[in-house]
């Protein structure tokens, strides 16, 4: 089968997650208080029975900020915004929430046209509209596109839905497959490709 345009997208999309930053190297990158609050939250989730959420926290975490190492935050206890430069400014590219409901929720830029497109995802006939099919798995993701119609948005992922820009909300359940956490950091790889070089496909401002 020839090499397509949409096998390129999503190898590119591998690519910029091929080498991701250590925990190490993720929390060298933040303020003494928020690296201090990182620690915190992994500590806190090294004492659920489950431990493996501490892991993807660390994962996540690590993803999203090799793919955005411009800056981060943390705030109060559950979530992490990742941001780009835009100028004297910088924009809001992610983020990461925990809900301490056994849930994980990463926004995003939309790129659902593009993950559709490039095989990454499909649309599910049998779920509600939100449930997506992971390609070639057919495993299931709950992806919600957010714009500034959307109610009540919350002030972590706010300012990503401003300036006409538009978010994936992507919920990892409990005890995600891997399948599932691959699919939800390529989403924010494709995403990644449009700022890579240049925040202009995203054009907004987040904070001084």
């Amino acid at each position: 089968m020839p090499y397509s345009q949409s096998d390129r997208t999503l190898d590119l999309a591998r690519e910029s997650l091929s080498r991701p930053l250590s925990f190490t190297e993720f929390l060298a990158k933040l303020s003494p208080r928020d690296r201090a609050s990182a620690e915190r939250r992994v500590n806190v989730l090294e004492t659920e029975a489950d431990q493996s959420r501490a892991h993807l926290w660390r994962r996540l975490a690590c993803s999203l900020m090799t793919l955005a190492p411009f800056a981060a935050k943390l705030v109060g206890k559950q979530t992490l915004q990742v941001y780009v430069a835009d100028g004297r400014y910088r924009m809001q590219v992610f983020a990461l929430e925990d809900l301490q409901d056994g849930n994980f929720t990463i926004y995003c830029p939309d790129v659902l046209d593009e993950a559709l497109h490039a095989g990454l995802l499909a649309r599910n006939p049998l779920a509600e509209a939100d449930q997506y099919l992971i390609e070639p798995s057919k495993e299931t993701l709950l992806i919600k596109q957010l714009d500034k119609k959307s109610l009540n948005p919350a002030p972590h992922f706010k300012d990503m839905t401003g300036w006409n820009r538009k978010a994936l909300r992507i919920t990892l359940p409990p005890s995600p497959s891997p399948t599932q956490v691959e699919a939800a950091e390529l989403l924010c790889a494709l995403a990644a490709q449009h700022f890579v070089n240049s925040a202009l496909p995203f054009v907004g401002r987040a904070t001084k």
